[in-house]
Parts: C-alpha cells; structure tokens; sequence
C-alpha cells in the first residue's frame, strides 16, 4: 500500500486583535489533521483568543463527509479559541464544516470575503 506523505505550510502572524495562519497545502483529508493539532497547539502556545485560517491556497477540495468530519476535528483542537474565521474561495465555500463545528458550540464561521471575515473576528 503507497501512503502519501502529510505536507502543509503553516505560516502565522500575531495582530492585536487576532491572530492569522495561511495554510498552503493539498486538499487530503489525511493533511487535515495534523494541520488543526499544529494549530491547537501554536495557539495554546501564543495565547491567541481569536484566529483566522487562511486556505485560499489549500489545492483541491473535499467532499462533503471529509468536509463534515473536519468540522469536527476544528472543534476538537481548536475549540480552546473564542472565534474562527476560515477564508475559502467563493466556490469553495459550502459550511458543511462549519455546521459541524457550531453543532458542537464553537464559534467557526467559513467566508469567501476578507473583510467580512475581519469584520466578524473584531465584533
């Protein structure tokens, strides 16, 4: 069996209202993760309250039960944080993880705009 190697680019930037990581990877589900856990963890580390994920450079896209299933796994490591914001593409932008993640009471929310996802963050 060839399994394929887990690669992502994380790059994060504090702001004094909230903190921002872009994401560049593939669309694998087996990349999800290990993304979220690096996530969890950096901002535990940073004590950051509030954070948008930038994954306007993440290549492909997930189906709906990955979609769902990573909801999930945003709660479950990032549930530590006030607010998440996701920018996705416009034709990306579906919320399938993010009714997976407020069904569990986190406070996820998936825009395709910037300034509405700020917007949000800041409120």
């Amino acid at each position: 069996m060839h399994t394929r190697p887990v690669t992502a680019s994380l790059h994060f930037t504090h702001g004094p209202a909230f903190s921002v990581v872009e994401v560049t990877a593939l669309a694998f589900v087996e990349n999800a993760e290990p993304v979220l856990l690096a996530i969890g963890e950096r901002t535990r580390q940073d004590g950051t309250r509030r954070l948008l994920i930038n994954l306007i450079d993440v290549v492909g896209t997930f189906g709906p039960e990955q979609q769902r299933a990573i909801g999930l796994l945003a709660y479950h490591h990032l549930g530590h944080l006030e607010k998440v914001a996701s920018l996705v593409p416009p034709e990306k932008l579906t919320r399938l993880s993010e009714a997976a993640a407020r069904a569990q009471g986190m406070e996820l929310r998936v825009f395709s705009e910037l300034s509405e996802a700020i917007g949000w963050l800041v409120a």
